[in-house]
Parts: C-alpha cells; structure tokens; sequence
C-alpha cells in the first residue's frame, strides 16, 4: 500500500504555504530543468490539448473511460487563450496494434483539427452574441462574489464575470453550455453533472498531486537531491529506465517533486478544484441542470469552504495557478507557457476597472437569492 504523506481534506492551509506567492512560476532550478527535459526530450513545457472558455476542465472523467488534460487554445483575444480539457492524462487501450495506431493516425491527421471540440469564444463568435458589460444584472454581492472565484476563466474567454456562468441564461447560450459541458467534462445531464461535481470535491487534481507524491516514493525519487532527481528524470524521458512511467505528462511529477520540497500540500491548491465547482454550477443554471436557487445554493457552501481555506482573493489565486500549473504539467519553460499566459491574464482582470477581486474577500455570504 503506498503511503501518504498529504492529507486532501478541507481544512486552513498552513502559515507556511501561506507566506509563499507566486508560486506559478517558482522552481529553483528552473534552468537547469528547462535544459535538461528540453535538451533531452523535447518540450514537456507545453502539454498541447485545449484550453477552451469557461474552464470545462475535468480531473477525471471517469464515465468517459479516461483523465482530461491537456489545453488547445483557440479563440476571441489570440490564437492561445480559451480553456476545454479534452485529452487525457492516462489514455485508455484502444486494442489497436501499435503499426495500426499510426496509420490511423495519419489517416484521420488532416480531420484532426476540424473534428477539436469547440470553445465557448468560437461558439459566441460564429454567432455574433458577444455580450455588453453594459448589459449585465444587479446581481447581490454574495452572487458577484461566487462569479469572482472563476472571472479569470470568463475574462480570458472575453464573457461578462457580472453573469452567472458569464453568459445570459438564453436557450442559444443553453446549448452552448451543453455542448462544451458534453464534450469536454462528459456532462450530458443534472445526473453525470453533480457526479463531476463529486469528483471535484473528493480529490480532484489534489489527489493527483497526491498520487505523484507517492509515485515518486515509491520510484525512491523524492529522497535524491535536485541534481539527481533531474537526472534520473531525464533518463526516464529519454527511455534509459522503462521501470519508471510518467505517463502522458511527466511535467506533473516534475512540479510534484518541486512543491513538496517546498512544502506545499494537496490542499494549498483546492482552490483549483473548488473554483471549477462553482464554474461548473455557474454552467448548471445557464443550461438548465439547476435552478438558480439551486445553483446559488450549491456555490454558497462551496465559497464557505474557499473563504475558510484562505485569507485574500491573490492567495486564492495563487494557489488556483499553482493547481493550473500542476494540472497542465507546465514547467513553464517557454515563453507560450499555459501558467504564465494564465497569469498574465489574472494580472489583467485585477487592474480592470471592474475587477472581481476589488470585493472583500472576507465579506459575509448570504443567501440574498
């Protein structure tokens, strides 16, 4: 039985995780690795996958046989801006002989990028429905504080943070939301909905990250200094050691060994996996799954949790970066990379003039609905 080392329940992270910041784009060795996994194995500081709006970004949809990573940007600002997981972290048996797989593989090559799901920025803009700021709600402050924990994702996919979900709960937007929940979490209806959602609350990427952990104990990789862990790393990704699988995104494990020697636990980066819940119940209402009530209902215990966890709007973001980071496996080597991009964008939406995080974080939540 593998050991634990972390304890994934909910609870204050620690004084010490919460000193730290910026944490997105800290590793202490970041160009001795950069030249070591680039050099020797190609770019692992890019996963490829979608990056589709509304963060539809799954950590584990079971019920499809598979993990989603991955991000493929597309959309309404750049060609490297919109959120959808779509691939997966341990693709399944496909039975196919490996000569048969690369054939079909280049066979269906030119349908590649016309059959990607779409993103929420290419559904609004084949339609024209951009949303006016102008346009949005008196929503209470409680809800506007619900929409601020997932504004990064609305604001990169240029939606309105001021609506629930970002969008105008209109039957053309409902479809929308039911496509993208379909295609990228698996989510057909209130049933497999609540079932994602279960799956967010009970582990999510914590329990990845988690299972890193033990992975690299078990390896004897978390007992080797810096020098040697990258080392042994590299040999792995350069097929010198086949008694080691880093699976479909060894930058996990990279950042794994990294944050533990920092001393960060599974639960500093909840906020990765609550944030996407309320997302996710932002979605629910605008397609229909949930009531409003029921969706206000929902994001109200979950925002209880995020504001007993942590202590300000930019430690909650930093450790919801950090999870972003962890999840694309992103060592954030190249100036593309998806956690410096996202970053970069959060540093935007504070300096708007409408900025989420301008509301108290410690502001008492009601049930104003």
């Amino acid at each position: 039985m593998k050991k634990s080392k972390r304890n994934s329940c909910y609870g204050s992270v620690s004084g010490k995780e919460k000193s730290r910041r910026s944490r997105s784009v800290v590793l202490t060795a970041a160009g001795l690795l950069s030249v070591l996994l680039l050099a020797g194995c190609g770019s692992y500081g890019r996963t490829g996958g979608s990056d589709a709006p509304r963060e539809t970004e799954p950590a584990e949809a079971q019920t499809a046989g598979m993990e989603s990573d991955g991000e493929r940007a597309a959309g309404i600002k750049s060609a490297e801006m919109q959120e959808t997981e779509t691939e997966s972290d341990e693709a399944q048996d496909t039975g196919m002989e490996s000569d048969e797989a690369q054939d079909a593989g280049t066979a269906q090559a030119g349908e590649e990028e016309e059959n990607r799901p779409a993103t929420m920025a290419n559904l609004l803009q084949e339609s024209g429905n951009v949303l006016d700021t102008a346009d949005a709600p008196e929503l209470p402050d409680t809800v506007l504080w619900f929409n601020a924990t997932y504004a990064c994702l609305t604001y990169t996919n240029g939606c309105d943070w001021r609506w629930v979900g970002g969008l105008e709960p209109t039957e053309e937007n409902a479809d929308k939301v039911k496509y993208l929940l379909r295609s990228s979490w698996n989510v057909t209806d209130r049933k497999s909905g609540i079932e994602a959602v279960k799956r967010l609350l009970g582990g999510g990427h914590r329990a990845k990250y988690q299972e890193c952990i033990d992975d690299l104990e078990d390896w004897g990789l978390m007992d080797l200094n810096e020098r040697q862990f990258l080392n042994e790393v590299t040999k792995v990704l350069n097929g010198e050691r086949s008694d080691i699988d880093l699976g479909e995104t060894p930058g996990r494990y990279v950042l794994a060994y990294y944050m533990d020697r920092d001393g960060i636990s599974a639960e500093y980066i909840a906020a990765w996996d609550l944030c996407r819940v309320n997302q996710l119940y932002g979605d629910f209402y605008v397609c229909g799954f949930m009531s409003y009530e029921e969706a206000m209902d929902a994001s109200y215990e979950n925002s209880l949790r995020l504001q007993n966890m942590y202590d300000s709007w930019e430690e909650m973001m930093d450790a919801y970066l950090l999870g972003y980071q962890f999840w694309q496996g992103d060592l954030a080597a190249s100036d593309d990379s998806p956690a410096k991009e996202r970053r970069s964008y959060y540093e935007m939406l504070k300096k708007a003039d409408d900025s989420p995080y301008e509301l108290d974080w410690n502001m008492e939540l009601k049930k104003s609905w």
